[in-house]
């Protein structure tokens, strides 16, 4: 089966556990997160958090299972709540598609 792009969007569960995870997360370097971030079924590859509610994470799967499973295996479904959402079409400066809704992208 061919890996796909998912963001996920998450939200704390309350603003104690939105402290517990700052707190257990205090001088983790982005080098730290991203090795934690994946495993053989899952990869994340962006993160973007801001004040509000709500932050993303951009994973790459085979289905949303892996990386809600991953959450899971690593805790921090203790922290926040996840939804995946599958991205069928995937696009940056510089990949050269000449016509970027012709077909759905997968990860080669």
């Amino acid at each position: 089966m061919q890996k796909k792009h998912f963001i996920a969007t998450h939200t704390f569960i309350s603003e104690e556990t939105k402290k517990e995870f700052f707190e257990v997360s205090k001088g983790m370097s982005s080098k730290d997160f991203f090795s934690l971030s994946k495993n053989e079924h899952v990869k994340c590859v962006q993160h973007w958090m801001g004040t509000g509610d709500f932050f993303f994470c951009h994973w790459i799967a085979e289905s949303e299972d892996p990386i809600l499973d991953h959450l899971i295996d690593g805790g921090e479904d203790q922290f926040f709540h996840t939804m995946c959402a599958e991205m069928d079409y995937y696009i940056t400066p510089t990949d050269g598609n000449n016509d970027i809704y012709a077909k759905i992208s997968y990860v080669d």
